[in-house]
């Protein structure tokens, strides 16, 4: 995944809302050095403070642990069965890294419906390496051929994303968004509100499905939701990740968890960038192979840690 250029991260307080209701759809809006020891050793060692405590009590013990490790996340939980809703800091913005390939998708497949004919095979292609491979020349190769930054503005509004907002320099990983946002998208792509047909949903639903463990540029990608959730068998998720925002790691963990996607679940962490022997030169994620990076993987074990946290049985259910 690309790097950002810009920093959106909102620095307001930390808001908790559990249990709260759901809005009406209508309006849903390697490095050869190493990091600290905590690398080697599980996430979150403080796992066992989470057996039986209920789901309200555990957010704020999983916040707390992630911002132990350097992290700050932010996330939002929808549970489209029941309309049960629970978030912390949701609202707060964060580049989308890879997760606006979602929205490039989307506005690919509103397109072809608005003009009354299919997705030519060869964009399908490309989608397909786009969503599941998390492939950059193929997002790139959408962007500029369907407008850009017009693909943000377009998505926003059909959807009603009020703090979704377009790259102010043109770039799609630099499209800010937010939990809240993410969750809205979701919920609106499965119920139609967003304007695509259930067709247009399963093509991009199936893609999300067939996520690869590894993405193209060699960086493993089922960090968070998968990784956290093991229990689940049916994952539908697009991720992100970028390095470095205002000398921080941006990770995104993004999806549906179920056969009928009952749940939607959006998660953001912005992380400090550390290394053992306190090495300057930040890993450039444009140019570089951070697969093996020692400071990404903290961050990737940092937002599974997060999810397992919250789930300690390995599901949502």
């Amino acid at each position: 995944m690309v790097r950002g250029s810009r920093f959106l991260a909102a620095t307001c307080a930390s808001l908790l809302l559990a249990g709260c209701s759901i809005p009406p759809d209508d309006q849903v809006g390697d490095s050869a050095s190493k990091a600290t020891a905590e690398t080697s050793a599980s996430p979150f060692p403080d796992m066992e403070k989470v057996d039986g405590v209920a789901l309200e009590a555990r957010i704020p013990m999983a916040i707390a642990s992630a911002q132990a490790r350097g992290a700050d996340v932010d996330f939002a939980l929808l549970d489209r069965r029941t309309g049960s809703y629970y978030s912390s800091n949701a609202d707060a913005q964060v580049e989308t890294a890879s997760v606006s390939k979602l929205f490039i998708a989307d506005e690919v497949m509103f397109r072809a419906q608005s003009e009354n004919r299919p997705v030519p095979a060869a964009e399908l292609t490309i989608m397909t390496d786009m969503l599941e491979r998390s492939d950059d020349n193929a997002a790139y190769t959408l962007w500029y051929r369907y407008g850009s930054s017009e693909i943000v503005r377009a998505v926003a509004a059909r959807y009603g994303l009020r703090n979704t907002t377009e790259p102010g320099d043109d770039q799609w990983y630099n499209t800010g968004t937010t939990p809240s946002d993410l969750v809205g998208y979701y919920a609106g792509l499965l119920n139609g509100s967003g304007g695509l047909t259930t067709a247009s949903t399963d093509v991009i639903i199936g893609m999300l499905r067939r996520s690869a463990p590894v993405a193209a540029d060699g960086y493993r990608q089922h960090f968070g939701i998968v990784d956290g959730l093991p229990g689940e068998t049916v994952h539908a998720v697009k991720q992100g990740w970028m390095c470095c925002v205002s000398d921080r790691w941006v990770h995104l963990s993004t999806g549906t968890i179920g056969v009928d996607n009952r749940y939607v679940l959006a998660l953001s962490s912005r992380e400090d960038i550390f290394y053992s022997d306190d090495m300057e030169k930040y890993p450039d994620t444009a140019v570089m192979d951070v697969s093996d990076d020692a400071s990404a993987l903290h961050a990737r074990d940092t937002l599974t840690g997060f999810v397992s946290m919250l789930f300690p049985n390995g599901t949502i259910s």
